[in-house]
């Protein structure tokens, strides 16, 4: 596989359990800690891209975007980048883009299918 980038927060269990996995089975990725360092517009317009759709990346849970009915309805790629640069937490985590290829969300049978 070639080298993956990992967005991640390190404050999230669920990301923490991920890194874990990926380093246990010694898969080299570039890190990206979004809880340090805001996600610029075109990298969250890049991670839809590569995820297929807003919805896939959307945290649905969060107080926007329950307030603007993005579970229903999601927004363009351009205002969810635009928003995710505002707030990061409305990003599902963790994202793996490996290529063509990306897990959203820690699934430990897709991580354990990785090389």
């Amino acid at each position: 596989m070639a080298k993956a980038t990992f967005y991640w927060k390190s404050t999230c269990t669920s990301c923490r359990d991920a890194r874990s996995a990926l380093r246990s089975r010694e898969i080299e990725v570039e890190e990206v800690n979004y809880a340090r360092q805001a996600l610029a517009e075109p990298t969250v317009r890049a991670i839809v891209a590569a995820a297929g759709s807003v919805t896939a990346v959307l945290n649905t849970r969060h107080a926007i975007a329950k307030e603007k009915g993005w579970a229903s309805a999601p927004p363009p790629a351009a205002e969810f980048a635009r928003a995710v640069a505002a707030e990061p937490n409305l990003l599902r985590r963790p994202i793996l883009v490996a290529g063509k290829r990306v897990i959203v969300g820690f699934d430990r049978d897709a991580y354990g299918k990785l090389s």
